[in-house]
């Protein structure tokens, strides 16, 4: 099931992107759509900020009240990394909406046959990002972990503590299996590495590397114990080499 919230000032803009979602969703194969209409873009920052959850967001950007530029702004202080589709009568803000990296920027009138393409890369793009979760479980419970959000791990005392990207933290319970192993899934991927028996960085948030640490865009220093050094350094320089050719 996809969640969605839109927020659109115009009533009769506002139903015709619903009931084309829902169309969509009726199609054979895709998602079921759980979807929740705002005219208001201060009743729709009301719900997130009181834990209200959506996968993606429909924006409409010239409302009276405040702008879907500005409300994407105020989305992306209270989520990490929200997906926003803006809808505009106008071009005018192709860049305000893509320096807010918006994942797409559909001209009204809403048309099935641009807003149905969307849609689909939008649930490919969900599916992928879930299919990479790490599932912990911690003393309030289970919490889903992106795996792109984790800048690093550190193990103390057989608890594991996650460091996310949007500065949040989270602890294991008491760890009954090696390190390595609680963190399997997170090693499997290229731009993971140990750089030291209590500690797994991801590469992403890398900086630069010195001789006895890894300097994160956090600000957080990480050791580089002398016996992971080599492979560190091996990581380091292959992982960023590969990033510059996919450039």
């Amino acid at each position: 099931m996809l969640r969605l919230a839109i927020c659109d000032d115009d009533k009769k803009d506002l139903v015709r992107t619903a009931n084309l979602s829902r169309e969509w969703s009726r199609r054979q194969n895709k998602p079921e759509i759980k979807l929740k209409t705002f005219r208001s873009p201060f009743h729709l920052l009301d719900d997130v900020s009181g834990g209200e959850s959506f996968d993606f967001f429909l924006l409409d950007i010239l409302m009276p009240e405040m702008t879907g530029i500005t409300l994407g702004e105020q989305l992306s202080q209270i989520l990490a990394e929200p997906l926003i589709v803006y809808l505009s009568a106008s071009r005018d803000y192709y860049p305000d909406a893509f320096r807010l990296y918006a994942f797409n920027y559909i001209c009204k009138p809403v048309e099935k046959d641009i807003l149905f393409p969307v849609l689909d890369r939008i649930a490919k793009h969900l599916q992928q990002q879930n299919c990479n979760v790490f599932i912990l479980k911690t003393a309030e419970g289970i919490q889903q972990i992106p795996f792109h959000m984790v800048v690093y791990a550190e193990l103390l005392s057989h608890v594991c503590h996650f460091h996310l990207a949007d500065g949040r933290h989270f602890k294991s319970l008491y760890l009954r299996s090696g390190f390595n192993q609680f963190l399997a899934p997170l090693l499997e991927q290229p731009n993971f590495i140990k750089t030291h028996t209590s500690f797994v960085v991801n590469l992403n948030y890398a900086s630069s590397l010195a001789t006895n640490t890894l300097s994160l865009t956090t600000g957080d220093v990480i050791p580089v114990a002398r016996s992971f050094a080599a492979k560190v350094q091996q990581s380091y320089i292959s992982y960023w080499l590969r990033e510059e050719e996919a450039i």
